[in-house]
């Protein structure tokens, strides 16, 4: 019995930390293709293995968030990459809930982001 309650107990404390922890920052990025102004977030929904929108737009040198729902009853997240294919953000995995990942500032450029658990899930990170 009391090897249950301490197995219990460590499983709540890592789901707690897991919920208070953060992904990281990450720039903003906007729906639709469109730009989001400096201090909104971006929305990206993910549904029927994709993310909608594909292209997505943050301000250059400035901090941003990003609105994720997984909208399935299966684990999607999102990752950035840099052109030389280093994760510069990496967000939490979900399954069928909403999380808000908050990005570093990044330069400008062009980054491509992807679903860990699902790498045919991709898009375009355009920060300006």
């Amino acid at each position: 019995m009391k090897r249950l309650l301490v197995t219990f107990s460590l499983a709540l404390v890592a789901t707690a930390i897991v919920a208070c922890g953060g992904s990281g920052s990450s720039p903003a990025a906007s729906v639709g293709g469109s730009s989001a102004a400096p201090g909104e977030g971006i929305t990206v929904v993910a549904k029927d293995i994709a993310f909608k929108p594909t292209t997505i737009t943050a301000p250059a040198g400035k901090a941003f968030t990003i609105a994720f729902d997984n909208q399935e009853s299966v684990p999607h997240n999102i990752a950035i990459s840099d052109a030389s294919g280093a994760t510069v953000f990496k967000g939490e995995i979900v399954t069928g809930t909403k999380v808000t990942y908050n990005v570093n500032a990044l330069p400008a450029g062009t980054y491509p982001f992807k679903c860990e658990v699902h790498p045919t899930m991709t898009g375009t990170l355009t920060v300006q």
